[in-house]
């Protein structure tokens, strides 16, 4: 019974959660980050063709830079994601785009083929009749092109906001609890983290490889609260990273026992699907727009 009363409260949680995520996208919040997005994805766009020389050597702009695989992605017929691109062309480093490293020649060269085999011929019309292209030729280019790229980058900028204030508000709350933050590092031992200390960033040790945790708390030598901090734009996103945390808390688990229990701190849109399974998997789920919730567990 207390299991179906508590999957009723956390599927509230989420539906005030999605109608408050809802609301701040039509704040001047949002709208400040979209112009922002715009912006940077007009620059980008200039960049590339520059580096490319108007798309005549594509290759070269990505010596330079990986982050021009961006600009390249957006102007194939139809603009193709990292993942597809990367079935086409297995020579493409996929890091590099967000790295900025530059591509060695032969991974430029394949990379460059396989965007010229699908390059949207119509936003260059110049490639056809080997020419300089006109001025209103980049114009059309850059309109067409802005909004995918900047719809990208929003979504990454409001999200990496939103999450810094997440787990800005939960450190904030720990300093005013009185609790001590220690240097980050890899917890191997029990007596790292000490009664009422936390680490930000921190990493657990798991039986393969350690596993980065966003806030860990001591609790004393019986426990410690690793808490995932996460912020999703819609139901589908929601799914990768409610899988993040369950993958997470059944490394810890199995290295740890009930020594370190997995905690998760949700905004955005989540599903009530995805709060069940960390509720079966014994994750305590907390609520950004429920800080107080959070603030009792702590004290007590």
């Amino acid at each position: 019974m207390k299991d179906i009363e508590e999957k009723n409260r956390q599927s509230a949680n989420a539906a005030e959660a999605e109608k408050l995520y809802v609301q701040r996208l039509s704040s001047n919040f949002s709208n400040d980050i979209w112009f922002m997005a715009k912006s940077s994805a007009r620059r980008q766009i200039f960049s590339a063709l520059k580096a490319s020389n108007h798309l005549s050597d594509i290759a070269s702009a990505l010596e330079e830079s990986g982050t021009h695989m961006a600009t390249f992605r957006s102007l194939t017929a139809p603009p193709i994601s990292q993942d597809q691109f990367k079935l086409s062309c297995k020579e493409w480093p996929k890091g590099t785009e967000k790295s900025g490293k530059p591509l060695k020649m032969e991974q430029a060269r394949a990379s460059a083929r396989a965007i010229e085999s699908k390059l949207d011929r119509t936003l260059a019309r110049w490639k056809s009749s080997s020419r300089k292209p006109t001025r209103r030729e980049i114009h059309k280019l850059v309109h067409a092109t802005e909004i995918t790229l900047a719809r990208q980058q929003f979504e990454t900028i409001r999200r990496n906001d939103l999450a810094a204030q997440q787990e800005g508000a939960f450190v904030e709350l720990l300093e005013e609890l009185g609790w001590q933050k220690l240097p980050s590092k890899v917890i191997d031992e029990r007596a790292d983290l000490p009664r009422k200390t936390y680490m930000h960033k921190a990493k657990f040790a798991t039986r393969t490889r350690p596993a980065e945790v966003d806030v860990a708390c001591g609790f004393g030598g019986t426990v410690v609260l690793a808490t995932e901090c996460k912020v999703t734009n819609d139901q589908t996103n929601s799914v990768k990273r409610i899988n993040d945390i369950l993958k997470k808390a059944e490394s810890w688990r199995a290295h740890w026992g009930s020594f370190v229990q997995t905690a998760a701190l949700l905004d955005g849109v989540i599903h009530p699907k995805d709060i069940e399974r960390l509720l079966e998997a014994q994750v305590r789920v907390f609520w950004s727009h429920k800080m107080h919730e959070l603030r009792v567990f702590l004290s007590d």
